[in-house]
């Protein structure tokens, strides 16, 4: 088994599952990079840690722009995934029955590719160098790439092609084999068996077309274009795969040769007249003529099979002749007298484009459905529907995709952004909450998002004017939006001043902490107990200037820390034993005892430098918050050292940041060094009690050489 590299997996595995759809297109041993072909002879202490590699590369992931959504759920799901893989029993099942699984997509993707090779071996005797590179195109409609598909051509033998003799006749026309037209007939029957829908007894019906049009390569050729295109939509599978086979022959039959397209239409023709021919003989028997009724009802049937209302009424009126009967009404005429036709599905047209216009496509796809049922067979028609009908469904398709994005947004507190989404939806599809799969309550979204976002706008220019109260107001509005640019401009200029003089006093069994008052007016303190252990505790919240401890003292006195809040902002924190603010004395500090490391500390940070203005260093496997301590006049003693100035770091923050910058406010040059933290079952911060071995740096004057 290789060693895990984070760089590679993200590339290799991460970006390949994020663009096959998600965690259900992968396996376990794909997502935790363990080698499936190893599974018997893999070591289960050398599986846990590779799980627990995996595992840690996602948690440092959780906020990566791209993959984010992707890793959350890979971490939600970990437990139960990992689960088989942690035994040698169960991972050689798992192995099994992810292999069955991988085989069974590989079949599905190389289907349509194996096919087309096998109609050129069965052709040619292998494969014609002038047909491979259209091999390639096949293979990127079942998402291929040409390097899967040149190793799948590896068994099969290249031909060359046949010269062509200069002076020879031309070849015989490519018929319509009986072979090819039953394998047409398969496919369909299977498409139709797959979906739900009216049957699809003719490729000219899976183009929305009949016989009637079988010479119009113009709108068979755009049909399939449109079906093309709908079809690079689907996920990869058999539905997927039967529909690119009859694309391949909708090409070869329909688009390639006007002769093989007119023998795929006399086929059709051919197949519905046998149909027809027992119940056109049934219709005549007594009267030996072709009533309305029974004349109405072949058209349907006719209509049923794939023909166009000119073939129809040509076959049934052949059929009848055949039986020496008469056709009420002629074959030619209308079988009823009614308003023509033109005029309502026109009507409904318009209704449909008045309603696009309107901003109302649900009603629109209503009055295109009326259109097409009033239009009939009428050719013509039909292409003028269908126009105003993909226009229709692509706008729809958008404004869902755009409202189920603009929920996620507002759910994210994104208002903003969501705002813009919405309105962006309801200025295009006012409509749009009607349909089930644009989610629901789309109007009170909007408004709640409008609401939030005013809101903010208020708080940001309240702010602006520098209030007190309004900076509070800001800080609590910044709660309920994320993506507000003023406010997070008016809050940024916010500086709390810290407390001052941090002192305590022993009382009996008590020890009172009291402190200088910040010079930021309407602050509240927060009072931490920090043990020699490294351990802390905060002791509450006040808006004086002193706060009791009431618990029993330590051996070691503790040190109190106190940080000054305002508006959703802290202050620098100021401890006993040091000074702090402009009248801070450089070197002020109190001896502190050296700590031993404790069994249970987290693995140590390591590689700690400086670079410029940034702390950077390596993170232990596991690791993902950290402490660091930064002391001006000398080497931190440890994590809790009371003299230096300590902030805890994520490893997310550490990524977006580049580091850990270090703050302006400290004095240059400083010493640096980091602990690692782990969080313990019940929430609380755990501070390594030392610093590892290579985890110190010094930070030199600003503008010296790093």
């Amino acid at each position: 088994m290789e060693p895990f590299v984070g760089n590679d997996y993200r590339k290799r595995v991460l970006a390949a599952v994020e663009r096959r759809g998600g965690p259900n297109e992968s396996d376990s041993f794909e997502l935790y990079d363990l080698p499936i072909e190893e599974a018997e002879r893999l070591d289960d202490d050398a599986v846990a840690a590779r799980l627990d590699e995996v595992w840690a590369f996602w948690q440092k992931h959780r906020d990566h722009p791209k993959y984010r959504i992707l890793v959350a759920r890979l971490v939600a799901e970990h437990d139960e995934r990992s689960a088989p893989l942690r035994h040698k029993t169960g991972r050689i099942a798992e192995a099994r029955a992810v292999s069955t699984r991988r085989e069974l997509r590989d079949q599905q993707r190389f289907e349509l590719l194996d096919n087309a090779v096998a109609r050129l071996n069965e052709r040619y005797g292998g494969i014609p160098r002038s047909k491979r590179a259209g091999l390639d195109e096949i293979g990127a409609m079942g998402g291929l790439d040409p390097a899967e598909v040149a190793t799948r051509l590896r068994r099969h033998r290249i031909v060359d092609d046949a010269p062509a003799a200069p002076a020879a006749p031309m070849p015989p026309r490519v018929a319509l084999t009986a072979q090819r037209r039953a394998q047409i007939v398969d496919l369909l029957a299977e498409f139709d068996r797959l979906r739900d829908g009216d049957p699809t007894p003719t490729l000219l019906t899976l183009l929305h077309l009949d016989t009637d049009a079988a010479a119009d390569r113009g709108v068979i050729e755009s049909r399939a274009v449109a079906l093309n295109d709908r079809a690079r939509e689907l996920a990869a599978g058999r539905f997927r795969a039967v529909l690119d086979e009859l694309l391949v022959h909708v090409h070869d039959i329909l688009l390639t040769d006007p002769a093989l397209a007119q023998d795929y239409r006399q086929s059709v023709v051919d197949t519905v007249t046998d149909h027809l021919r027992p119940r056109v003989r049934a219709a005549v028997l007594v009267e030996d003529e072709l009533g309305a009724q029974d004349h109405e009802f072949l058209l349907d049937e006719a209509r049923a099979g794939g023909l166009g209302a000119r073939d129809a009424r040509t076959v049934i009126a052949s059929l009848a002749a055949e039986f020496g009967a008469a056709v009420n009404p002629p074959a030619g005429g209308p079988a009823r007298a009614e308003p023509p036709p033109t005029r309502l599905w026109a009507n409904d047209l318009r209704a449909a484009r008045a309603a696009l216009r309107d901003a109302l496509p649900v009603r629109a796809r209503s009055a295109i459905a009326d259109a097409r049922a009033s239009a009939g067979d009428d050719g013509e028609a039909l292409r003028q529907i269908a126009a105003v009908a993909d226009e229709v469904e692509r706008v729809i398709r958008q404004a869902v995709t755009d409202a189920r994005r603009a929920r996620d947004l507002a759910d994210e507190k994104r208002h903003v952004a969501a705002l813009e989404l919405l309105e962006g939806v309801f200025r295009r599809a006012r409509d749009i909450d009607l349909l089930p799969e644009a989610g629901d309550r789309l109007a009170e979204r909007l408004e709640q998002s409008r609401d939030v976002v005013a809101r903010a706008d208020a708080a940001a220019r309240a702010a602006s004017a520098g209030d007190p109260a309004s900076l509070s107001a800001a800080a609590q509005m910044r709660r309920q939006i994320v993506d507000h640019d003023a406010l997070d401009m008016s809050a940024a200029g916010v500086t709390v001043d810290p407390p001052r003089n941090v002192r305590s006093v022993a009382d009996g069994g008590a020890i009172t902490v009291s402190w200088d008052p910040s010079a930021t007016e309407s602050v509240t303190y927060r009072v931490v107990r920090i043990a020699a252990d490294g351990s802390t505790r905060t002791l509450g919240r006040t808006t004086s200037t002193e706060l009791s401890d009431g618990s029993a003292p330590d051996p070691v006195p503790p040190v109190y820390e106190v940080i000054a809040l305002h508006a959703g902002h802290r202050s620098e924190p100021a401890r006993t034993g040091s000074t702090s603010g402009p009248s801070a004395d450089a070197g002020s500090t109190v001896p502190v005892r050296a700590v031993s490391p404790r069994p249970d500390d987290p693995p140590p940070v390591t590689a700690v430098r400086v670079e410029g203005n940034t702390v950077c260093f390596e993170w232990p496997v596991g690791v993902t918050e950290a402490m660091v301590v930064i002391r001006p006049d000398a080497a931190p003693d440890h994590p809790a050292d009371p003299a230096a100035v300590a902030s805890k770091v994520t490893n997310t923050r550490y990524q977006i940041d580049g580091g850990y910058p270090i703050p302006s406010n400290i004095p240059r040059p400083c010493h640096v060094a980091v602990a690692s933290c782990r969080r313990t079952p019940q929430g609380k911060l755990d501070v390594a009690s030392v610093f590892g071995p290579s985890a110190r740096a010094q930070a030199p004057a600003t503008g010296a050489a790093g």
